[in-house]
């Protein structure tokens, strides 16, 4: 057990001694300091992680952990993080975009932090989580927009519940984007707002109440460093696309409509914005690898186009690009294969020396 658990056992118990309610009778005055010892002793273990370092362990520590020694071991090279989901973690290789990058004479050192299904919050917390491990705020911030997270404010709930990957992403902040996009609507019928709705209450006080940390939580320096690039060299048993199938997708022209994203997206965004700006970090891009549905490329498109028409914004409806992805290069319909993943590498080096985004 770790002496954090047992000093927290020790303060409930004082707690329980000294708080007790001095009558039996009065049930509410029990109630009262009941939840007031409750909360005092929540926010003492949470003190007490926060100074040990101690987090609910997720994959996503892992990849901040291998980052941060990735700038230890360039400490001069100003940073871009790229910040995403699967549809990165599989195809950016942030070690070859480097290469390629300073071959034509940035001196930047490239860091993707993507993990799979990881919601809008999680994202933002984890870009958070690698600056305050690392002291540094990164030169560009490339954030990953993508429909089926700005459709979905809760949608750490499709991915994990219960778990400490769900119960960690919703702290306050990440809880009021979620009912901020909820209140608003956005779910996908009556049945699944009333779900989403009962598991964040869940899953914030889980949160808040520091429920499992200290029997599940890890000291920082002791999480194992792992890259989060994920190359795949076989395609999925359940993909079956063919290539004819591949490319008459690929082919399908952008229609492009400039438009904004769902409210409560387009508003976590520019708040976003605001607080990684008041951070330090320079410049603040978007980006959306490819994928084969011409629906979803488009809706970054338009996006580009719109909301996001005042910052860098590369969409993948380059048809330089998705021409070279018109062969067997696809793990599935959204995510490419090792060979893929250096087409788009090679391909998003030279968008992003086109679009001025590091100078």
């Amino acid at each position: 057990m770790h002496w954090l658990a047992l000093l927290a056992g020790c303060l409930a118990l004082i707690l329980a001694r000294v708080l007790r309610a001095p009558l039996k009778s009065y049930r509410l005055t029990g109630f009262a300091w009941f939840f007031a010892a409750l909360l005092i002793t929540g926010f003492a273990i949470r003190i007490g992680a926060e100074s040990q370092k101690i987090t609910r362990p997720t994959e996503y520590d892992s990849f901040v952990v291998h980052a941060a020694d990735l700038v230890r071991e360039d400490p001069d090279a100003p940073l871009v993080v790229f910040l995403g989901a699967s549809f990165t973690r599989n195809a950016l290789d942030d070690e070859e975009l480097t290469r390629r990058l300073r071959a034509k004479g940035y001196p930047h050192r490239v860091i993707n932090l993507s993990l799979q299904g990881a919601s809008l919050q999680e994202r933002d917390q984890s870009l958070w989580d690698f600056m305050r491990l690392t002291q540094r705020a990164p030169d560009v911030a490339f954030l990953e927009v993508a429909d089926e997270f700005d459709r979905d404010p809760a949608y750490v709930f499709n991915v994990a519940k219960f778990s400490d990957r769900a119960i960690k992403q919703v702290t306050p902040n990440a809880a009021y984007w979620s009912v901020k996009g909820l209140s608003q609507g956005q779910c996908d019928g009556m049945a699944s707002c009333v779900k989403a709705w009962a598991f964040l209450g869940i899953h914030a006080v889980m949160n808040w109440s520091n429920i499992g940390l200290l029997a599940t939580g890890e000291s920082i320096p002791d999480i194992e460093a792992v890259p989060a690039f994920d190359p795949q060299d076989t395609p999925r048993d359940t993909f079956t696309l063919s290539v004819d199938e591949i490319r008459a997708a690929l082919e399908v022209p952008a229609e492009v409509t400039p438009s904004n994203g769902p409210s409560w997206a387009r508003l976590f965004r520019m708040d976003q914005r605001d607080r990684l700006m008041q951070a330090g970090v320079r410049r603040v891009a978007y980006y959306y690898p490819p994928v084969i549905s011409p629906d979803e490329r488009e809706y970054v498109a338009d996006l580009c186009a719109g909301e996001l028409s005042a910052f860098p914004c590369i969409a993948p409806v380059d048809r330089t690009l998705l021409a070279q992805l018109e062969r067997p290069v696809w793990f599935d319909d959204k995510h490419l294969l090792r060979d893929g993943a250096d087409v788009y590498t090679d391909w998003l080096a030279g968008q992003i020396d086109q679009w001025g985004a590091l100078k």
